[in-house]
């Protein structure tokens, strides 16, 4: 089974993040980490991950800045959104035309 979460230590590894940048991504609500109940640590779930991914290759690939970060994100939250209606609406359109159609 895949793992649900990330420790803030593997995240600090796996991106090469220096813990003052995480600390400004989480102050700037650009990502956001969970407490463990049993242990108290710090963790970050799989879609902030994937948050933390997308910022690191925008930030060093890119060179874009954290206030152009939080813009591309948003858009690209709203894109996804839009697709989801998308696909609904394709769906219902799908839905009624079978409906409507004869039988062959």
């Amino acid at each position: 089974m895949a793992q649900d979460y990330y420790y803030r230590r593997q995240i600090l590894e796996i991106f090469e993040f220096d813990e003052d940048f995480l600390d400004e991504l989480e102050s700037e609500e650009l990502v956001r980490s969970e407490e463990l109940e049993s242990t108290r640590e710090r963790v970050f779930a799989l879609d902030q991950v994937e948050r933390m991914r997308i910022i690191r290759n925008l930030v060093r690939e890119l060179e874009v800045n954290l206030p152009g970060v939080e813009v591309i994100l948003e858009m690209r939250e709203n894109m996804i959104l839009m697709q989801r209606q998308f696909d609904r609406i394709l769906q219902a359109i799908v839905q009624e035309l079978k409906l409507r159609l004869p039988k062959v």
